[in-house]
């Protein structure tokens, strides 16, 4: 590993813990061709492959549980790269929406909307309400009386992707509900609470008082590039996997590496 790549390992915090990934959104490529280049160096250490059951386990990201799962079958290297594309598929799609549902909030707040209809706005993105309208309104209002609470505040203010869907609604409409009754410099205290850089940089340049046009070209270009973000790392985790599963040299996996870069 490179002395510049191994940096990035060790040192980048975003999507990040105790050398595991969390979240391919927030993880930089380098940190996730560290993350493939370090399993192979522990396999080749190991001989013996019994890490990877102890790695799937306790991996949170999605995509890379998934690999990891396919790294311990006896599919063939075809089967493994079809299942990954559909895995992909799934969860760029998944991404896509929540990014979409995070805007749909974020210009909401812009606009001062009524948080009724910025629900509205959300559940119509699904061709069945993954949940009710009044269920959400009475969390928000019951989660929004006692933000005191410091408990409430690490459940209700976290915005992240990675979140099931019900759960970041509900989240979303204590954003809305609170920007309509009170002045939005008193939500700067929350950014602590946001994880996702999509909803951080919406709130800034709310907050900085830019106008309703300038913040959704900003929000389409900014989700145009954490897809193609995601996708790049997605695809890169896919032939370094395979690059492992048929016994790549460490030097021909590092290559891998580098042909993703620039």
């Amino acid at each position: 590993m490179s002395d510049n790549l191994a940096k990035s390992y060790t040192s980048a915090q975003g999507g990040q813990q105790d050398g595991r990934l969390l979240d391919l959104v927030h993880a930089p490529l380098e940190a996730v061709a560290a993350y493939w280049l370090s399993l192979k160096k522990t396999l080749d250490q190991r001989k013996n492959g019994k890490i990877l059951p102890e790695e799937a386990k306790h991996a949170t990201e999605p995509f890379i549980k998934h690999l990891l799962k396919l790294l311990q079958s006896g599919l063939s290297p075809e089967d493994c790269r079809r299942l990954a594309g559909i895995k992909q598929r799934n969860l760029l799609r998944d991404l896509h929406r929540k990014l979409d549902l995070l805007a749909i909030c974020l210009l909401g707040i812009a606009d001062n909307e009524n948080p009724q209809k910025v629900l509205i706005r959300i559940i119509s993105r699904f061709s069945i309400s993954p949940i009710f309208e009044k269920e959400v309104f009475e969390i928000a209002q019951q989660a929004l009386q006692s933000l005191d609470n410091p408990k409430t505040r690490e459940r209700f203010l976290l915005i992240d992707q990675s979140m099931k869907i019900e759960a970041l609604i509900i989240n979303m409409m204590v954003y809305s509900m609170f920007a309509r009754r009170n002045d939005l410099k008193k939500m700067v205290v929350f950014s602590e609470y946001i994880r996702s850089y999509y909803f951080s940089e919406g709130m800034a340049l709310i907050q900085d008082g830019f106008e309703h046009d300038f913040v959704k070209y900003r929000l389409i270009l900014l989700r145009k590039e954490i897809l193609a973000d995601m996708e790049n790392k997605m695809e890169m985790s896919v032939e370094m996997f395979l690059g492992i599963r048929k016994g790549l040299a460490y030097e021909d996996l590092f290559r891998v590496y580098d042909s993703f870069t620039l």
